[in-house]
């Protein structure tokens, strides 16, 4: 027990000692205007062909697929719980939402 909380402490101090932490500018202190700007800033810099991003493509239902199989593995949980014949029906459902949700995912 006391390694296993020794261990806990060592994870929790980890990142502030590897540096992971800390800011590339160093010379900056504090909040500046441009960081409580909002919206989108322009810059003098030129904009060609070769530099422009391209937005990924919208899918229209990824939150309803994502939906889909959180509610499916879900069932499956509650038909584990469930004793008999009535527990397997759930899991089987579940199982055949979660999959659907994962096929129209990935489609």
């Amino acid at each position: 027990m006391r390694f296993l909380a020794i261990s806990f402490c060592a994870l929790a101090l980890l990142p502030a000692a590897s540096g992971a932490q800390q800011s590339a500018q160093n010379s900056v202190k504090g909040p500046t205007v441009q960081a409580a700007s909002v919206g989108f800033r322009v810059s003098d810099a030129r904009v060609d062909a070769s530099t422009k991003v391209t937005a990924a493509p919208i899918r229209p239902h990824e939150g309803q697929d994502v939906a889909l199989m959180v509610v499916g593995v879900g069932a499956m949980i509650v038909g584990a719980l469930v004793q008999h014949t009535a527990g397997t029906i759930i899991v089987i459902g579940g199982a055949g939402m979660a999959l659907y949700g994962l096929y129209n995912y990935l489609e």
